[in-house]
């Protein structure tokens, strides 16, 4: 029997008509898509030795870039998750893997460096903020709670990234 976790990404941007201030979000990357395979039979009987499932490391990292920040005295990036078929036990977990580069003077990102895993709700909250444009920022995913306990079948999920930015 095997389980299939997918996610989705989507993007937007939350930005103030009337000024210069218009920064853009893109993740490159594609869905992820994880395919749990069945335990060996010798290990019948009991559970996984470890609940988390990293995705992403494997498969390539997203990569996000931030642009056209130039008129924002700041930028923060949000995430959250609309889980579609999601089971309860499952937890999704997101973490800043670099800080990307910037070539504009003044440019800077907060938290610097990799960031812990975060747990990815229904609520939007902040991922990683910053000034000026950041390009080739890395994130990964993990999953936890997985158990051969849980129901087979496919469980989906979509994670929204927001970006909300000031004069």
């Amino acid at each position: 029997m095997k389980q299939l976790l997918y996610l989705c990404f989507f993007c937007s941007t939350i930005i103030d008509t009337f000024s210069q201030c218009t920064p853009t979000i893109s993740l490159i990357g594609t869905s992820s898509s994880e395919t749990l395979t069945p335990l060996p039979s010798s290990r019948t009987g009991l559970d996984y030795e470890s609940s988390d499932l990293t995705i992403a490391r494997t498969q390539g990292n997203l990569t996000v870039n931030i642009t056209n920040s130039d008129g924002c005295s700041n930028w923060q990036l949000s995430v959250a998750s609309v889980p579609l078929t999601w089971n309860a036990n499952l937890r999704l977990w997101v973490n800043k893997t670099n800080d990307g580069s910037s070539f504009a003077s003044g440019a800077s990102i907060y938290p610097s460096g990799t960031t812990a895993y975060q747990e990815i709700t229904i609520i939007p909250q902040t991922f990683f903020s910053g000034i000026k444009d950041r390009l080739s920022v890395q994130i990964s995913y993990k999953i936890s709670g997985i158990s051969v306990l849980l129901p087979v079948q496919t469980y989906s999920t979509t994670v929204y990234y927001t970006i909300s930015a000031s004069l």
